[in-house]
């Protein structure tokens, strides 16, 4: 009998709990779908992470990395010819002879100096050795004498090898020899024409190969890639050229200017190519593309980022509430920005114009 009793209890009990369950969902369903109608109702779209190839341009222009113009160190006339315009020259290679007749007199005439000082400085070293070695049958005053004609000797010797040197380097610079590899300009010489170091330029040459080509990003780019181990370390660098064809080899980053210009803010970035064929001509102006994969990151239309003077944001719906959140802005592609992923799963970014009363709100993507 009491069996049947605790039997009859635990039904019970049973029943009342499911009733009690049930009202309890019924409650809270009700309570949910009360918080759903008063819930914002937003068109806003689940963020999915991806790689993004990004391709940016920049207008750049092509520079000689060195370029030299050739002037005559001594004054005289023209005597030969070698160079031509257009030609690839290497350094050391004689360009220009001068008349050198008066070059060569100066040069003989400092050798025969030279010989002449050397038989004093011998004569004045040997009557000095003489001397020295007699003292006792010689004055002071005389050994004195001879001294002092010995280190004149020796100096005029030192003068005469001095002045030979000279007159060796200015017969040398009758040879205007190319200081640098590159591709002569235009050659307006004549022979016979009267040269010196206060006269224009005989000619001008410029390195071809490697090529520079110089670039400007903004500051804010500049300021980006200063937060990399190195700049540009993870871009690729091609050129598309006048004629719409792609430069066949890749540019190496070399460095950026140290100030900003303060016209346009924006930095120079200078890349050297790899030039055989003289394909990049300088002061040509060129497209620069700069490839980069930016891994694990966001796309975004334009208009749904929010550029204020304290930061960048965006407005999710996370968890159902609507929230106002900062955002870090890798790089821009057409009329979209690419964002640093720093987002939970499930965030939907609001595509419309909010009241921003609403934030910290609940809310639903609408549809």
């Amino acid at each position: 009998m009491k069996k049947k009793y605790v039997i009859l209890f635990l039904c019970l009990a049973f029943v009342l709990t499911g009733v009690f369950l049930f009202r309890s969902a019924k409650i809270s369903n009700k309570e949910t779908q009360e918080q759903m109608s008063k819930a914002i109702s937003l068109k806003a779209k689940i963020l999915e992470p991806v790689d993004i190839d990004l391709t940016q341009k920049y207008i750049g222009y092509v520079t000689p990395i060195h370029e030299a113009m050739v002037k005559s160190f001594i004054p005289g006339f023209i005597e030969k010819i070698y160079v031509k315009g257009g030609e690839t020259v290497k350094s050391g290679d004689v360009l220009v002879v001068l008349k050198q007749d008066e070059y060569i007199a100066a040069l003989k005439a400092a050798y025969a100096d030279i010989l002449k000082a050397q038989a004093l400085y011998q004569n004045a070293e040997a009557y000095l050795k003489r001397l020295q070695k007699a003292k006792k049958a010689v004055s002071a005053t005389e050994i004195e004498n001879a001294e002092a004609q010995y280190l004149s000797a020796a100096a005029g010797l030192e003068q005469a090898k001095a002045n030979y040197a000279t007159a060796e380097v200015n017969y040398d610079y009758t040879l205007i020899r190319a200081p640098i590899d590159g591709v002569v300009g235009n050659v307006d010489l004549t022979k016979g024409n009267y040269v010196s170091p206060d006269g224009n330029a005989l000619l001008n040459i410029v390195q071809y190969n490697p090529i520079r080509v110089v670039f400007s990003i903004s500051d804010k780019e500049y300021l980006s890639e200063l937060q990399k181990e190195k700049p540009f370390m993870d871009e690729k660098f091609s050129l598309k050229l006048p004629n719409g064809k792609i430069f066949e080899n890749e540019g190496v980053f070399q460095y950026t200017d140290n100030v900003v210009d303060k016209t346009t803010t924006s930095v120079a970035v200078y890349t050297d190519f790899e030039n055989i064929g003289k394909i990049l001509t300088p002061n040509t102006y060129v497209t620069v593309l700069a490839e980069n994969k930016i891994k694990d990151a966001i796309s975004v239309a334009k208009n749904c980022v929010l550029l204020e003077d304290d930061g960048n944001f965006v407005y999710l719906i996370r968890n159902q509430k609507l929230i106002k959140v900062p955002v870090e802005i890798l790089a821009w592609v057409n009329e979209d920005f690419v964002l640093k992923n720093t987002f939970e799963k499930g965030d939907a970014i609001v595509l419309e114009n909010v009241n921003p009363q609403n934030v910290n709100k609940s809310a639903q993507i609408s549809g």
